[in-house]
């Protein structure tokens, strides 16, 4: 959602349930005259649960805080941040993006056209949605049909962020839906995928999500019942064991068989089993409802609980499809992040692509 071109020093805010992550990332030109993209700041703080829960802030004045941490306020840890221009995300399981067809070609479209296409699409009240736009073939001559990639989000969610940044002094120049910032770092910028789609699955703390990105743009996108928190809950019913123990149990054993905890990987496995539908699901869908599909020939996992251990590998062996951990510092010069641990940084993946979001003028950027 475009509201101005950025400003410098501007970075990325993403809002997740259980912690918020900044990112900043400056622009700057080689010899040759091309852009190029390295790391400035890279931050994260945890949440307490509740303040945040499924995309709703519920606790205004903690979440309100914890961004004054990630700035540098009052004698946190981090350098201080003093540019007030931001961009930050809707999260998915308050939003809705799809690619729709709408039979104007894109010469003679109209925002009226788009907004009669969008009710029949949209699943909140049009009245109390903020909606926005972006026209895919608007560049195609002869087109006879639009295609249009519409974003919408509930007017008191979005209020409620605006709301926050407002008092602490941040200025919002631009807002995006967490499924474009995390197709934006985990799709090459520099690649042209032709007669292949790639399907993006963001695996979280607290929510998941796969994205079909094909003919270089994002299709559609489908929230999954997954989580590293639903884990959690399920091995600690099975187990008898507590939260922590649970989490260390799961970054330790992934999809592995633990001889100390015998109905671990059975537990972990059910789970799986459910993940493993909801995805056949979606491609089925994507292949069957949406006109002259591309092969989905890659899967590209990110997201925190992307890492766990053999997970890409059942994947892979069950939909006969390749599922790979991807790299959401593909997009930029990355020094800073020498001897991190890839694998920990796909949680990063969507404040990754606000940060470079925020480093370029939108006009300019392929995704």
């Amino acid at each position: 959602m475009f509201i101005n071109n950025p400003f410098y020093g501007a970075f990325g805010l993403d809002f997740g349930d259980s912690s918020i992550k900044l990112v900043e990332i400056t622009r700057t030109f080689n010899l040759r005259g091309r852009p190029t993209y390295e790391l400035k700041h890279l931050r994260k703080v945890d949440l307490l649960p509740g303040c945040i829960s499924q995309g709703e802030i519920l606790q205004a004045e903690a979440v309100k805080q914890k961004i004054l941490h990630l700035l540098g306020y009052e004698g946190t840890e981090f350098k201080k941040i003093s540019s007030p221009w931001v961009v930050f995300n809707l999260p998915v399981t308050k939003s809705f993006l799809k690619l729709i067809e709408i039979k104007t070609a894109p010469i003679h479209l109209t925002e009226e056209d788009v907004k009669l296409e969008a009710v029949k699409h949209v699943p909140f009240d049009i009245k109390e949605t903020y909606l926005d736009w972006q026209v895919i073939n608007s560049e195609s001559e002869g087109a006879l049909n639009s295609w249009v990639l519409i974003g919408a989000a509930p007017k008191p969610i979005v209020d409620a962020y605006f709301n926050i940044l407002d008092s602490i002094g941040l200025s919002a120049i631009a807002i995006e839906l967490e499924d474009l910032s995390i197709a934006r770092a985990m799709i090459t910028n520099t690649k042209t995928y032709m007669g292949e789609a790639r399907a993006i699955l963001d695996l979280g703390a607290s929510r998941s999500t796969i994205i079909i990105y094909d003919k270089g743009s994002i299709q559609f996108s489908q929230v999954i019942n997954f989580s590293g928190e639903l884990i959690n809950t399920a091995l600690m019913q099975a187990l008898k064991i507590d939260r922590p123990t649970a989490e260390a149990l799961k970054n330790k054993n992934g999809l592995t068989y633990d001889p100390t905890f015998p109905v671990y990987l059975k537990t972990v496995s059910e789970i799986t089993d459910h993940l493993l539908d909801d995805i056949a699901k979606v491609l089925a869908y994507y292949n069957n409802h949406f006109p002259e599909p591309n092969p989905i020939t890659h899967i590209t996992m990110s997201g925190g609980v992307a890492a766990l251990k053999n997970l890409d590998k059942i994947i892979t062996k069950k939909l006969a499809i390749g599922a790979y951990p991807g790299n959401a510092w593909k997009n930029i010069y990355n020094e800073k992040l020498i001897g991190k641990d890839r694998m920990e940084l796909l949680s990063f993946a969507s404040a990754v692509g606000l940060g470079l979001r925020a480093a370029e003028e939108p006009k300019n950027f392929k995704h």
